[in-house]
């Protein structure tokens, strides 16, 4: 079961879209509240600025998680072209996936804004390398649930 759930939050952060259509609600629930005590224990959030934080920082998310739909399906568009696409049909497609990262870049300054009026700087930057920090968290459990499933699967 917990190599499960690692799997699906390394999906769900490198994937975040894909794993909300392939996999059961309660472990991605799982895996936002860990990520709730993780970022608000990494942050230092007082009671009074989780309050305000959190709504923003959910929005943050689900935008981020559209827009990282937006680009997986871009993604597989270039993975298996259509037989046929002319060269006006791939620029296209190109300033697609520019727009997309753009969109990316612009969502982040803007979030960082209300950030930066909800908290301090100083935690702002701090959210920042607990996201990373988390994802890392997740990477190296998932390892760790690989290397575990190999040893029993090398005992048989």
């Amino acid at each position: 079961m917990k190599f499960r759930i690692l799997i699906i939050a390394l999906l769900l952060f490198s994937f975040t879209g894909m794993a909300q259509r392939k996999f059961d609600p309660q472990t991605l629930e799982l895996i936002k509240t860990k990520k709730i005590a993780f970022m608000t224990e990494q942050v230092g959030l007082t009671s009074q600025e989780a309050e305000k934080f959190w709504p923003v920082y959910n929005e943050l998310e689900k935008e981020r998680y559209m827009l990282m739909d937006k680009k997986r399906d871009l993604e597989e568009k270039s993975e298996t072209p259509k037989p046929g696409m002319t060269e006006a049909d791939y620029r296209k497609l190109a300033t697609e996936i520019a727009a997309a990262h753009a969109k990316e870049g612009k969502l982040i300054e803007e979030y960082n804004v209300k950030l930066l009026n909800i908290l301090p700087a100083e935690k702002v930057v701090k959210l920042y390398r607990a996201e990373g920090k988390f994802r890392a968290s997740l990477m190296h459990e998932f390892r760790r649930g690989q290397d575990d499933k190999r040893e029993k699967e090398g005992s048989k």
